[in-house]
């Protein structure tokens, strides 16, 4: 089991200090949730690399790969987990509220390296990051053939996702999410456009009006805005009406610039990330989700 190698790698005497709190970050998640499976561990440099689950991958009606930008490593991976878990269980909520149950499982995903903001300009980690995450997809098929695989891509990893059909390996990724996107190059534009029209794939994109970050990703070798991909749905997240976890109709709030985590400053202020609970963009994808897991049957 993949959990063994973490165990070994933790009872090493010659670990590295920040490897080890990486490690032990990670035990920590899988210890606190007994859902939580830790899919894939690699040792390399830059790294570790990690894919950890959270709900049964084999019997889920609906996978949702969640996927980091830039400048992360497994250092952040307690909040992204935390993100990941909620989403898992809001988007069950979500189902049964609706009279329609399903089993739902999301991954952590931290497979790839996802570089600095130097590199952001460029293609090559995405690139790499886009046939890891493929080949990931591809071994889920034979575990659980008929489960929904939806992608849900933030900043720099939407570009990952560009690439990924730009290389034509996204036929199993049936719906995504471009969260305030670093770009997509015109040729992946071109094979997210196509993959939308043949019917494949339901792509969603939303961005905030004060993401001064953003735009600046697109500035390199990928410079097209996914929101304007044609056949794109583009949702807003800068406060307003969304749907409720419930099945109503609430008022979600605004995400200020471009963290995916809400954050509190030295003040005490409140700085709402794009995966805040109450986020207009987070009900908003919450809500889609649900849509693509019960059209399941």
């Amino acid at each position: 089991m993949v959990i063994d190698q973490l165990r070994a790698e933790l009872a090493r005497d010659d670990l590295p200090p920040v490897i080890e709190r990486k490690l032990r970050g990670l035990m920590t998640v899988l210890a606190s949730d007994p859902q939580a499976q830790l899919q894939a561990l690699a040792m390399v440099d830059p790294g570790p690399h990690a894919v950890v689950s959270f709900g049964d991958l084999d019997t889920a009606d609906l996978v949702v790969y969640v996927l980091h930008g830039i400048d992360t490593d497994l250092l952040a991976f307690a909040g992204w987990a935390d993100a990941a878990q909620r989403l898992c269980a809001d988007v069950i909520r979500s189902c049964v509220a609706r009279g329609e149950p399903r089993r739902v499982a999301t991954v952590a995903w931290f497979g790839w390296d996802s570089g600095t903001h130097v590199s952001a300009l460029a293609t090559r980690h995405a690139t790499v990051g886009a046939a890891r995450l493929a080949v990931d997809i591809d071994r889920l098929e034979p575990r659980n053939p008929h489960a929904h695989v939806a992608v849900v891509t933030y900043s720099y990893s939407s570009t990952l996702l560009g690439e990924v059909f730009a290389m034509n390996l996204g036929e199993d990724v049936r719906t995504a999410f471009s969260i305030a996107s670093a770009g997509v190059t015109h040729a992946a534009g071109v094979a997210l456009a196509d993959a939308i029209a043949r019917g494949d794939l339901t792509l969603y994109a939303t961005e905030s009006a004060n993401d001064s970050i953003a735009p600046l990703g697109r500035l390199g070798q990928h410079p097209l805005d996914p929101r304007d991909v044609r056949g794109v749905i583009v949702y807003d997240c800068d406060g307003g009406e969304a749907p409720d976890l419930d099945g109503s109709t609430t008022i979600g709030t605004a995400v200020e610039g471009h963290s995916s985590q809400t954050s509190i400053d030295e003040h005490g202020g409140r700085h709402i990330g794009y995966y805040d609970p109450r986020a207009q963009g987070y009900l908003t994808l919450v809500a889609r989700l649900a849509d693509a897991a019960v059209a399941v049957r």
